[in-house]
């Protein structure tokens, strides 16, 4: 369905920008009538040309000439110089959504998807550049949460294959772990590295709605660039389908060297209890994984 909206809004974006430019068209043309014969008149040299009529090189000069009465027609109405080029609000893809002969999905596809997944998606307010220093109730709070940015933002830029491809984001509800989680997704996706942002809890609903309906949509969480599932921890314990799909994606990821980052409000004492030895041996790979431990004061009260 999402790629179906995104089809629609690409379409409906390509129509605005088409029916704008016919707009930006007739008002030109209403007010300098010279506009329409320039027009007719590159057409005729650009046939010209084509027949072989009128050479090369002298059909270039023609052209560059009708552009330049066209440009000073333009400014002489006070209209901008593009006024009769069809926009673009994606140079990148010019508004397809995919870049490159592999029609890999472009950095603006990856926002809007995320945009019409809603609270689930990557949200567009916490990022490192949103981030703030002024809400730390102690230096030290400050000072190891500001460590912890320091190596999320370097753990993106090297997105899509950091050095150690696990990151795992500890501490107590309320120190900004969720925030840092949805900064490294965000700024992966506008690089153009599709980033998945998702909850424990929902997670776990997707496996059983997978189980419940034949498909295999919960196979994504397994192949995607990028996985952040947070808040690990909070999702009901379902006998032999929550725990055993969570080491399967886990470890898959591991195996493939693709980036997952792991947020919980859970101890390392309580991960161990809850999900067993062969979750935390991946989860806690001092070769794959880097470890982050938030502490201090709840800022959600503050």
């Amino acid at each position: 369905m999402t790629n179906d909206a995104l089809e629609s809004l690409y379409s409906s974006i390509r129509a605005e920008e088409r029916e704008a430019l016919a707009r930006r068209v007739g008002e030109a043309r209403a007010r300098a009538p010279r506009l329409s014969e320039l027009d007719e008149r590159r057409a005729d040299l650009i046939r010209s040309v084509g027949a072989r009529k009128i050479g090369a090189e002298a059909g270039k000069r023609k052209l560059d000439a009708i552009d330049a009465e066209e440009q000073s027609l333009l400014a002489s109405i006070g209209m901008p110089a593009d006024a009769l080029t069809l926009h673009v609000r994606c140079e990148l893809c010019q508004d397809t959504g995919y870049v490159g002969e592999q029609r890999k999905p472009c950095a603006c596809r990856l926002l809007y998807r995320e945009r019409l997944r809603g609270a689930e998606g990557v949200n567009a307010r916490e990022t490192f550049a949103s981030f703030s220093a002024d809400i730390f109730p102690t230096p030290e709070q400050k000072r190891r949460t500001l460590n912890a940015k320091a190596v999320c933002e370097a753990y993106a830029r090297a997105l899509p294959s950091p050095e150690k491809p696990n990151l795992l984001i500890m501490g107590m509800p309320g120190l900004g772990k969720s925030f840092l989680g949805n900064a490294v997704a965000s700024a992966a996706i506008w690089r153009g590295i599709d980033g998945m942002r998702v909850s424990a809890y929902s997670f776990t609903q997707q496996i059983l709605s997978d189980i419940r309906d034949r498909t295999e949509s919960a196979r994504r969480f397994q192949t995607v660039p990028l996985l952040v599932l947070d808040d690990l921890g909070s999702e009901p314990v379902i006998p032999n389908v929550s725990t055993e799909w969570l080491f399967a994606v886990v470890n898959e990821r591991a195996l493939s060297g693709l980036a997952t980052v792991c947020i919980t409000n859970l101890t390392l004492t309580e991960l161990q209890s809850r999900y067993g030895e062969r979750l935390m041996s991946r989860l806690c790979d001092r070769n794959t994984t880097q470890v982050l431990l938030l502490t201090g004061e709840n800022l959600r009260v503050r």
